[in-house]
């Protein structure tokens, strides 16, 4: 067993499929994948403008998604 103990926590979000779980816990049967590809990235500073920017994501990742399938 692994234990993990903090003073203090400061949570700035929650994402879709997340939780935060104090105490003893067992989730079974949740599961969640996502993946999110950025192409833009960051603009910083003052006065800064895009206009009409093209932006290319190279994501060499071969698998992307996987269909959940409920099994019966």
């Amino acid at each position: 067993m692994v234990r993990i103990q903090f003073q203090s926590i400061h949570i700035d979000s929650l994402a879709a499929s997340s939780s935060v779980n104090k105490g003893t816990n067992r989730i079974v049967g949740r599961r969640h994948s996502a993946k999110t590809n950025q192409g833009l990235g960051e603009v910083s500073g003052e006065g800064n403008v895009v206009i009409g920017g093209k932006h290319v994501v190279n994501d060499g990742d071969l698998f992307d998604f996987k269909p959940f399938i409920r099994k019966s």
